[in-house]
C-alpha cells in the first residue's frame, strides 16, 4: 500500500482519504461533469464512500490506496485510486484519477502521473494499468500524453465500455 508522503512535496501534500473528505471529494467531482456524462450518472456521497473501498476481484484491503492531493491552503486539488498487485503481481492499476477542475490544463495532472510512475518504477512495478470510458477523448489525450497506450480490445462494462491502457516501467 502507497502512502501520502511518498507522492508529498513542499507545496502538495498527499494522504489516503477518509469518509470526513467526502464532501470535499464530492464537490472536486461535481465540478467534472463531462467525466460522469460518460457514465451516465452523477456522482453522490454514497457512491464516493463505496468507491473509497471498492476492490477488484481477488484483491484485499491492503492493496488499495485511495489518495488525496491537498494544495498549502488545504484544499483538495486531485483523488487517486491505485490498487497493487492487480491485474498482475508487479503491475498497479488506476481505478480512478481526478483533478479539480481549476487546477486541469496547468500540468498538475501530468505532473502527478510523473511522479507517481517515478516512485513505482523505483518499487519494482513493471506496468501500470488502467482504463478509460470509451468516447471519452479528455480522458484518452491526458492518458495518451502522460505516456500510456492502449493494451486490448474495449471491455464492455454494461452501460458503457472501458478501453484499458498502460504504460511500461521496465
Amino acid at each position: 500500500m502507497m502512502n501520502g508522503d511518498a507522492l508529498s512535496s513542499a507545496v502538495m501534500s498527499v494522504r489516503k482519504l477518509s469518509h470526513s473528505d467526502l464532501p470535499a471529494l464530492l464537490s472536486l467531482c461535481l465540478g467534472n461533469p463531462q467525466y460522469y456524462a460518460f457514465l451516465d450518472e452523477e456522482p453522490t456521497m454514497d457512491a464516493l464512500a463505496a468507491e473509497m473501498t471498492e476492490l477488484p476481484p481477488g484483491c484485499l484491503p491492503n492493496q488499495k490506496s485511495y489518495l488525496g492531493f491537498f494544495d498549502a491552503g488545504g484544499d483538495l486539488i486531485a483523488v487517486l485510486d491505485l490498487v497493487r498487485g492487480y491485474p498482475a503481481e508487479r503491475s498497479v492499476f488506476i481505478g480512478f484519477f481526478m483533478v479539480c477542475v481549476s487546477r486541469q490544463g496547468a500540468g498538475v495532472g501530468s505532473s502527478l502521473i510523473t511522479r507517481l510512475r517515478d516512485r513505482l518504477r523505483g518499487e519494482s512495478v513493471s506496468r501500470v494499468r488502467l482504463a478509460y470510458v470509451e468516447g471519452n477523448e479528455q480522458s484518452r489525450r491526458f492518458w495518451e500524453k502522460c505516456g500510456f497506450v492502449e493494451a486490448g480490445a474495449p471491455i464492455d462494462q454494461g452501460e458503457y465500455r472501458v478501453v484499458p491502457m498502460e504504460y511500461r516501467l521496465t
